[in-house]
């Protein structure tokens, strides 16, 4: 998991890590980055989907119920230790 958000580009790394990793909420991450809370909404959908699709190169396809179980980057990486 850690590889594959390494391998976002900055702009999706960061709001992933602040929103998942860090606990903050949408509005805290727009202040921070002086953007709108849509930009951010946007740019986390993407981090998803970019995300979705670079773990599914490395590891193979994700099925729906192991998706609906795996639970959120933060438990995903707390396991990674």
């Amino acid at each position: 998991m850690r590889r594959g958000i390494a391998q976002l580009p900055d702009s999706y790394r960061t709001v992933l890590v602040m929103r998942d990793i860090e606990d903050l909420d949408l509005d805290e991450i727009a202040g921070m980055l002086e953007a709108t809370t849509n930009a951010i909404k946007v740019r986390l959908h993407r981090a998803g989907q970019a995300l979705r699709l670079i773990l599914e190169r490395d590891f193979g396809s994700v099925g729906a119920n192991e998706r609906e179980s795996s639970g959120g980057v933060k438990e995903q990486l707390a396991g990674c230790g």
